[in-house]
């Protein structure tokens, strides 16, 4: 399975909303609500498949860690 991160303008926005979800926790669990419902309403249709989710998710959590590590370097 292909994994396609970075691959629309969508993508910066889960990047982003993963190194606000570091300051405001509850970012965390609204995205990920967001994802799993949006993927499990997509799918049924077709339209998206489990290596669009699974990169959804990484540049999510890439921008998790990359907040995190930015943070632990100050």
């Amino acid at each position: 399975m292909k994994v396609e991160v970075f691959d629309d303008w969508q993508s910066i926005g889960h990047f982003l909303l993963g190194v606000s979800s570091v300051f405001i926790p509850q970012i965390f669990y609204i995205f990920l609500a967001y994802e799993l419902i949006e993927f499990c309403l997509k799918k049924g249709k077709k339209k998206e498949k489990a290596r669009n989710f699974i990169g959804d998710l990484l540049e999510f959590f890439m921008g998790v860690g990359t907040a995190c590590l930015s943070l632990s370097i100050m």
